[in-house]
């Protein structure tokens, strides 16, 4: 058993080395379906498949290994990437300089041209023939004056409007960068979530392929025990840790139906094939609502031969209703669905899947 956890050690440091290149999406996608299919039945043939499943358990637990390798190595090349494209954000773009069209040169124009108008207008009437010469001048001068002022005018607009556009360029140029950083932060979450779930799922294998030899080993010698009366002798057929124990609502990636969940804790107690249970959750509302978002309701009953457990429940306002508690597709995932009474402003019904603690 322990050169079992040594190589399916090893195997996961090597696939997170290995993989570094393939870290498409359609890579981790291909390794979560070879690990669905090597567990294929797994636990429903364990307690009667014999020892021959120990080899389909080993197959599973590197197919899961694998598969949280390239998910993280994909994940981590996303994050790499929108690192990158902040860093190219944050350079702030370049402004046209005020430099380009200083009022003091379209004041100075503008001057100039009011004088060169006066004194053409002063010699005007003058018949001598020099004076005549120097008007004509003047007018060449204020007709060079007035291109001049046109000129400047145009590059002012141009320059206030490559300004405007600047400015629209950087606020967009921040908000972006701002959502890269939100991306890789909740990219790093991920990563390091789907390391712990690694280590749950080689935890989950060993554990497994020990149920599996226990369940092969020869029967011990029978002993006659007078059963206890209030023992319940209708068990489910799938492991009751399947059900008991602490559940929580995943903040990220959560999976719901109808009304969705902001959190949900869940307590499943199991004494002699008795379950009680409670579950507080928060669900969220449009602006506006009436709606109560709150739901607290206690339930108790036998566990059945079955794998879908229902219960009675009771809600904290006294509303009567069911609850069926859903083993997930996962060891650690437990499918939530209930239903209450009718009752004004509260909600009656709730799908969603949890993780266990």
């Amino acid at each position: 058993m322990k050169y079992r956890r040594l190589l399916r050690t090893g195997l996961l440091t090597y696939c997170a080395t290995g993989l570094i290149g393939q870290t498409s999406r359609e890579a981790y996608r291909q390794a979560f379906d070879v690990w669905q299919q090597a567990q294929a039945n797994l636990e429903r043939d364990a307690g009667s498949a014999g020892t021959a499943l120990v080899s389909q358990a080993d197959r599973a637990a590197a197919a899961a290994v694998t598969f949280e390798a390239t998910r993280a190595a994909y994940l981590k090349s996303s994050a790499q990437d929108a690192a990158q494209r902040r860093q190219f954000l944050q350079t702030k773009a370049a402004r046209p300089s005020p430099d380009l069209a200083p009022p003091a040169v379209a004041e100075l124009a503008a001057t100039e041209l009011q004088m060169v108008t006066r004194t053409i207008a002063r010699f005007a009437n003058d018949p001598d023939r020099g004076i005549q010469q120097l008007r004509q001048s003047l007018e060449r001068e204020r007709v060079a004056l007035v291109a001049l002022t046109d000129t400047i005018q145009t590059r002012q607009k141009m320059v206030a409007a490559a300004s405007a556009t600047a400015d629209a360029l950087e606020q967009a140029r921040t908000k972006t960068a701002e959502t890269f950083s939100d991306q890789t932060s909740q990219i790093s979450q991920a990563v390091a979530q789907s390391e712990i779930e690694g280590a749950a799922w080689s935890q989950y294998y060993e554990k497994l392929t020990q149920a599996i030899q226990a369940a092969s080993a020869p029967p011990a010698p029978r002993v006659d025990i007078t059963p206890v009366a209030t023992r319940n002798t209708s068990i489910s057929p799938i492991p009751l840790p399947r059900y008991v124990g602490a559940w929580t609502y995943p903040t990220v990636n959560g999976i719901f139906h109808g009304a969705q969940p902001e959190f949900v804790d869940l307590v499943v107690h199991e004494q002699d094939g008795h379950a009680d249970g409670t579950l507080f959750a928060r669900f969220k509302q449009s602006s506006g609502s009436a709606t109560d978002p709150l739901v607290r309701f206690d339930f108790q009953g036998d566990f059945a031969a079955t794998p879908v457990q229902r219960f009675k429940l009771v809600t904290s306002d006294g509303a009567q209703g069911t609850v069926e508690l859903i083993p997930g597709p996962a060891f650690n995932l437990l499918e939530v669905n209930f239903q209450t009474d009718p009752q004004a402003n509260k909600i009656r019904t709730g799908n969603f899947i949890l993780v266990k603690k």
